[in-house]
């Protein structure tokens, strides 16, 4: 086989590898539009269901990150180069250049999906918190302040230990 085709060869297996990447951002943003969606309608039991399906999806992302680093240490990959799109760019190649500004819109793509999961899950987080303060406050049971002065207790934990609750205390 001759450079060139050794060369072309990579390259194709790049543009499956972005292919295949890219699919598995989409399939995470699908994930994370299901969750969000269950979240609003509070429905416990298919927000797990979109846990795991996400976690599948994350396991898949795993994965590629091996890939990538194959086809960057690939003997067939142009010598100059950190990364896939920098290797691209080095071999002059039209297809290539085309497959190296794929490389990038992908990675954005990535980038996007990244930050709205972590706003998904710092959104659910907040809002399991809010909703576990908000039990506590209606059922009295409170806990220690984190940063009380000396360890001392506050009023609201001690009427909290005494048991009742805010509707008790209010009637």
């Amino acid at each position: 086989m001759s450079d060139s085709n050794h060369a072309a060869s990579w390259s194709n297996r790049v543009a499956q590898y972005v292919d295949d990447l890219a699919e598995v951002t989409e399939t995470i943003d699908l994930i994370l539009d299901e969750t969000r969606v269950r979240t609003i309608g509070l429905q416990p039991d298919e927000v797990d269901e979109s846990t795991q399906a996400l976690a599948a999806a994350i396991t898949r992302l795993e994965a590629m990150v091996q890939r990538r680093d194959d086809l960057i240490r690939d003997d067939h990959a142009p010598e100059p180069g950190l990364s896939l799109s920098e290797k691209l760019l080095h071999s002059r190649r039209i297809e290539d250049a085309r497959l190296a500004r794929r490389c990038g819109e992908v990675a954005e793509a990535m980038a996007t999906t990244h930050s709205r999961a972590m706003a998904l899950f710092v959104c659910q987080y907040h809002l399991s918190e809010f909703q576990t303060d908000l039990l506590k406050r209606l059922t009295g049971v409170t806990s220690p302040g984190t940063y009380s002065a000396g360890g001392k207790s506050d009023a609201n934990a001690q009427r909290g230990q005494q048991g009742g609750g805010l509707f008790n205390d209010a009637a």
